[in-house]
C-alpha cells in the first residue's frame, strides 16, 4: 500500500523557502514517530518514505508518500494530527493550511490506474534528482537508471508482489523499449548539511509504445509510480520529487 499526503504550508518567520527545507521537515516528522521506525527506516536500500517541498505558484507544497504498511502505521497519525512544523535552523514555523490524501491500497489498484494509458509519460522533476553508480553521481537521467531506482522502491513498497528480475533481462528490455520524446533539463544542486549534491531538474517525456505485453504494462505502472516514489537517491530527504502526468498522444 501507499498513501500520499499533499499539504500546503504557510511560513511564519521568513519567505525565502528552499527545497532543502524538506530535509529538516523529515527530521521534524520523525520526531513524532516511534524510535524504532527511524532506526530501521533505511534498511535494505529502500526508503519507506518519499517526500519533497516545492514552490508552486504562490503556494509552498509539501508532498509526503508513505511507502508500505510500516511507514503508514508510524507516520500517518503524525501527518494527520500536526498543524505546524518548526524548523529551528531556519528560524521558521510552517503552518499546515490545507491537507489532502491519496491512498492506493494494493499493487492491483496501481496497475488499474496506469492501465489503458497512451504510453506517454511526462515526468516533471520538482526537486534536484541524481543517481549514483559505482561511487559516481550521474546527473543525466536514462531509462535504465530511472527503472532501476523505481524497481528498488517498488519492491520495498509492495513486498507481497516484488519485481523479480535476477539477471536484469526484464529491466533491460523495458529500458531499451522506452523512447525519450522530449526533455528540458538543467543542472541543479541540492544542499545537505552544507554539502552540494550535483543533480538535475526540469522535465522529460518517456514513451512505452514500443513495448508489448507485460513489459508494457509494468513499464507504465512503474512510471506512474514515480509520481509517488520519486527517482534517484535521497528521495526521503527531499531529492528527486516527481510530478507525473499521462500525456495525450
Amino acid at each position: 500500500m501507499l498513501t500520499c499526503y499533499t499539504m500546503t504550508l504557510e511560513p511564519q518567520g521568513t519567505e525565502h523557502s528552499r527545497p532543502e527545507w524538506a530535509y529538516h521537515l523529515y527530521a521534524a516528522l520523525l520526531e513524532g514517530a516511534p524510535v524504532e521506525f527511524g532506526a530501521a527506516s533505511h534498511r535494505d536500500g529502500a526508503t519507506p518514505v518519499s517526500q519533497y517541498l516545492s514552490r508552486e505558484g504562490e503556494r509552498l507544497v509539501w508532498r509526503v508518500t508513505l511507502l508500505g504498511g510500516e511507514s503508514e502505521a508510524a507516520l500517518a497519525p503524525v501527518l494527520e494530527a500536526r498543524e505546524a512544523y518548526r524548523l529551528n535552523k531556519e528560524g521558521v514555523t510552517l503552518h499546515v493550511t490545507r491537507r489532502s490524501c491519496d491512498h492506493i491500497a494494493s499493487v492491483e489498484e496501481l496497475f488499474l490506474r496506469s492501465a489503458g494509458c497512451s504510453g506517454l509519460h511526462r515526468l516533471t522533476v520538482r526537486t534536484p534528482a541524481a543517481f549514483r553508480s559505482r561511487g559516481v553521481y550521474q546527473i543525466l537521467p536514462t531509462p535504465r537508471l530511472i527503472l532501476q531506482s523505481l524497481i528498488k522502491q517498488w519492491n520495498g513498497c509492495f513486498p507481497c508482489c516484488p519485481i523479480e528480475d535476477e539477471d536484469g533481462e526484464g529491466m533491460e528490455t523495458m529500458a531499451a523499449g522506452l523512447l525519450c520524446r522530449g526533455y528540458q533539463l538543467r543542472d541543479q544542486r541540492y544542499f545537505l548539511k552544507g554539502n552540494p549534491i550535483p543533480g538535475f531538474g526540469g522535465n522529460l517525456t518517456l514513451d512505452s509504445i514500443r513495448l508489448t505485453g507485460f513489459h508494457r504494462t509494468l513499464a507504465d505502472a512503474l512510471l506512474y509510480f514515480s509520481g509517488y516514489a520519486g527517482i534517484g537517491i535521497k528521495t526521503a530527504l527531499g531529492m528527486g520529487g516527481i510530478d507525473h502526468q499521462f500525456c495525450v498522444r
